[in-house]
């Protein structure tokens, strides 16, 4: 297998400094061969890193891992991150726990940016130490909107190092994201990037609809997540906690949309599936994301 050696991104950090690398395969089974740049905003060493805008992308040495103070992490986002979660897929819990985490995703389908402050509202009360937000496949395309709530999320998120991810651009709406959360790198210093943009590209990362993971693109988001994360700090051990938003069945404008299965797994993993309507109990995979006309 060929591997590329590529060094995580994100924000924060001297641009003379040397990058660190993590090895991610340039051959994925069940994916294809991913194209040579197609990475690249992740950090590529030896080719340039640049935003659309010609920004660099800012790289640092660190993982997530070595500057959080704890091992909570709390995971937020649309259907995309549903489907890792313990009720589908238990991707995320899988491959997280064993690097020391202990994570909470918060992600239901169909929901917009505004999801993650309810989100929010009601978690941050709780102690967490690092997170991930992946907002944006949904866009009702009122860019300054989606950016004020953006920037609501990561202000109250702030100290906490956090990950942000680029959105496929299915649609010319997510170029607008993608403008709003590039700036959002480059302006704060406890955002590490992870380009899901660049990555969705290569061909069998997405489902037919283009716009949600393939069950291998779904293992490739999880594993560079964790590669991204790193260990989580301290000697605790990893746990999959409770997640509080699972509402898969009502969507913002009232359509109605597929059942979840019922949260009811253990904390290593293994979800007892039940569905509330005529969706298959063996799903791993979430209904497809709203979209406009």
């Amino acid at each position: 297998m060929v591997v590329s050696s590529l060094a995580i991104a994100s924000c924060g950090s001297d641009a003379s400094s040397p990058s660190s690398t993590v090895d991610v395969p340039s051959t994925v089974a069940g994916v294809g061969s991913l194209p040579p740049l197609g990475l690249r905003p992740l950090g590529l060493a030896d080719t340039p890193n640049t935003f659309p805008s010609g920004e660099p992308v800012p790289v640092r040495d660190e993982t997530v891992g070595d500057v959080a103070t704890g091992p909570r992490l709390l995971m937020i986002g649309d259907s995309i991150l549903a489907t890792v979660s313990r009720r589908y897929s238990n991707l995320a819990c899988q491959e997280l726990t064993p690097l020391g985490w202990q994570v909470s995703v918060e992600a239901e389908v169909g929901r917009a940016v505004e999801f993650g402050l309810r989100v929010l509202s009601e978690k941050m009360d709780e102690t967490w130490h690092a997170a991930v937000v992946f907002l944006g496949t949904n866009y009702w395309r009122d860019q300054d909107q989606y950016e004020a709530d953006l920037v609501k999320i990561l202000d109250r998120l702030e100290p906490r190092p956090t990950v942000l991810l680029s959105v496929s651009e299915w649609g010319v709406g997510q170029r607008e994201v993608n403008e709003v959360i590039a700036d959002q790198v480059l302006t704060r210093d406890n955002v590490w990037f992870l380009d899901w943009k660049s990555i969705s590209e290569t061909p069998g990362v997405l489902s037919s609809d283009r716009i949600h993971p393939s069950d291998e693109g779904n293992e490739l988001l999880v594993s560079l997540l964790a590669e991204v994360l790193g260990r989580a700090p301290g000697d605790e051990k990893g746990s999959c906690l409770p997640s509080e938003f699972v509402d898969d069945m009502r969507l913002p404008d009232g359509q109605e949309g597929p059942g979840a299965p019922s949260e009811n797994a253990t904390e290593t993993g293994g979800d007892s599936a039940s569905s509330t309507t005529s969706a298959p109990v063996t799903s791993t995979r979430p209904g497809a994301t709203t979209t406009l006309p």
